[in-house]
């Protein structure tokens, strides 16, 4: 972690601020770390982020909150106060005030009355912030267990910076620190390890602004950009291979995996797509399933597909490919169609070329697949 902050101290700004998550565990030891690089003075506050979770145990207390450790990267940090509303007011305090003898009394007006403090409609919050965990079923939740609300990082990004500055999390996860950094109109630099991940969080910006963002105005490093470089990928990772283009497809489920993107067997399913499908009024979760091949697909391949989709009792399967193994998929592919909602009929089995994934090309799915690809990726 010294590393690690070391070389985030050097690209800070003199204005700019870190904030530092960790529970309680490792709060203390990562203090006296931060003491250290960014210097004890520039600490500013230990914030405690508090949540309700419905746990309870024998042996100990209920741990309900995390630490947030804040500090300035120089003397001139850049600060602007979080007022959230005033919802509990009193109107009965008094203005206090001295009296010739120093002794501390209610000030008075000219007719002799005692003065009343304003009330104010807006207090500015401190360092103990209640913001809600994410339920199991909340809109937001990606399925990352670390994966933090929106509303928290809002806070974070709206206290240290203003419009146009650029907001950098090289930890980033599912994205939740660029989401909230595009929606309060911040520049962004997203980082993390996995290329899931990365594609994770460009689906999740264009699908959450089409209108203002296009994909072109993301600039990936790191991830294929074009067929060579990612047959360079298949050819040196096909694991992460076949998580970048999970990412990119905008999967829901990473196979058979405890977590998005674990090692391991994955029973044929290297991805599910999970589509609400509605019939005869009724709406059905129906369920997708990806194979990625990042080398040959031999017929058998194409076959071993099918039989997943009807061992899993899935409506359908795609087989994403390089180009040149696309004949094979057409050539072997079950004719056979599924009923997509409001009498439309799409493949059980289908192609799909790395070529198409580059463009952005749209799976032969029903409309409801990529309007709004941040459903849930659990195991």
């Amino acid at each position: 972690m010294s590393e690690r902050l070391l070389a985030m101290k050097r690209v800070l700004k003199p204005t700019g601020s870190i904030y530092l998550h960790c529970d309680p565990t490792a709060s203390h030891y990562l203090k006296v770390v931060m003491d250290a690089i960014f210097e004890k003075q520039n600490f500013r506050n230990e914030i405690v982020w508090c949540y309700k979770r419905w746990t309870a145990s024998k042996r100990q207390l209920p741990r309900l909150h995390d630490i947030i450790l804040w500090y300035a990267n120089t003397k001139e940090w850049n600060f602007i106060p979080i007022m959230v509303p005033n919802d509990n007011p009193n109107p009965s305090q008094y203005v206090s005030a001295k009296d010739s003898f120093g002794k501390t009394v209610t000030a008075k007006d000219d007719m002799g009355r005692p003065i009343k403090r304003a009330i104010s409609a807006e207090i500015a919050v401190g360092d103990w912030w209640y913001i809600p965990i994410l339920s199991p079923v909340s809109k937001e939740r990606l399925g990352y267990p670390t994966q933090k609300p929106l509303a928290l990082l809002e806070r974070i990004i709206r206290a240290s910076s203003n419009e146009g500055d650029i907001v950098l999390d090289p930890f980033c996860g599912c994205g939740t620190t660029v989401h909230a950094a595009e929606q309060l109109n911040r520049q962004w630099i997203g980082i993390d390890i996995s290329r899931f991940s990365t594609e994770l969080m460009r689906q999740r910006i264009l699908s959450n602004y089409p209108a203002r963002v296009h994909a072109s105005a993301i600039d990936i490093v790191g991830l294929p950009y074009n067929d060579r470089t990612a047959r360079q990928l298949a050819r040196e990772s096909p694991f992460e291979f076949e998580k970048w283009v999970c990412g990119r497809i905008g999967v829901n489920k990473m196979g058979l995996r405890k977590q998005p993107g674990d090692k391991g067997p994955d029973g044929g399913i290297d991805g599910e797509i999970i589509l609400p499908v509605v019939r005869k009024g009724v709406v059905y979760e129906e369920s997708i399933v990806v194979q990625v091949k990042g080398g040959n697909v031999r017929a058998e391949d194409v076959k071993a597909l099918s039989e997943t989709v009807r061992r899993v009792e899935a409506v359908a399967g795609v087989m994403v490919c390089f180009k040149e193994q696309m004949g094979t998929v057409e050539n072997q592919r079950s004719r056979e169609t599924w009923d997509g909602g409001f009498g439309n009929e799409y493949p059980v089995i289908q192609g799909y070329s790395v070529d198409d994934l580059l463009r952005d090309k749209p799976l032969h799915l029903p409309p409801q697949y990529g309007r709004k690809r941040r459903g849930r990726i659990s195991a």
